[in-house]
């Protein structure tokens, strides 16, 4: 059984891109445009979890969380949001929400940050996925965060460290094109995002250093994650 997303979003295209990036991750996804809808659409489509955008015509994100938490005290809530204010996100976890995920996003941020939260709420991760992935030697959680080392030390990650690792694992020994990444996990491919990729990948591939993995970069091309 897939895990079921309560969506909502008013922005038409950004709604569109979000829904259709999710169900390729394999959720099943419910798409509401007004905040006035999602109470009905709870109750009939039962999710697993929220994803709600605060500024939601009808009703506003921290109005609906309220109306949520009043008949579902368990179910993992997060909240999109444009602000940045502290008041803000106080008001957000008063009304009862899990997470925020401050807008412009990653998908790469958004699905593991929901993975997790799934993982933290039911006990698996999302279905189709191991709790633990073998990479040679190492055990890659990626509904934790966490890496462990042939000598059982455990490597804490960043969601876009995860999300990187996570997509380079699902083509490993396979080239994973440079723009293909950028679009997946900034959902751009400008000079800034460019240029922090390489930190990331700098950073996993020090993670993997004196073993047989290895993140092979072809100039001008992408990446090849060697499995050992």
């Amino acid at each position: 059984m897939k895990h079921r997303i309560l969506f909502a979003e008013d922005e038409k295209i950004l709604g569109q891109l979000v829904t259709e990036a999710l169900r390729k991750e394999g959720f099943d996804v419910h798409h509401v445009s007004n905040g006035s809808q999602i109470q009905l659409a709870y109750r009939e489509y039962r999710p697993h979890l929220c994803l709600l955008d605060v500024m939601l015509p009808g009703k506003d994100g921290f109005e609906v969380t309220r109306q949520i938490r009043s008949v579902d005290k368990n179910i993992p809530i997060i909240l999109l949001t444009a602000k940045i204010q502290t008041g803000d996100l106080v008001k957000g976890f008063d009304a009862g929400c899990n997470d925020y995920i401050r807008k412009p996003f990653s998908m790469g941020e958004v699905v593991v940050r929901i993975n997790s939260w799934l993982k933290e709420k039911y006990g698996i991760a999302q279905p189709g996925e191991p709790d633990e992935i073998p990479i040679g030697a190492f055990v890659f959680m990626p509904a934790r965060l966490e890496l462990r080392t042939p000598d059982d030390k455990v490597i804490t990650l960043t969601y876009k460290d995860a999300a990187i690792l996570s997509l380079l694992y699902r083509h490993r020994n396979n080239v994973v094109s440079r723009d293909d990444l950028l679009h997946k996990i900034w959902g751009d491919n400008s000079l800034y995002h460019s240029r922090t990729l390489d930190v990331y990948i700098n950073r996993i591939r020090k993670y993997f250093s004196n073993s047989p993995n290895t993140i092979i970069t072809l100039k001008g091309v992408g990446y090849r994650f060697i499995c050992g």
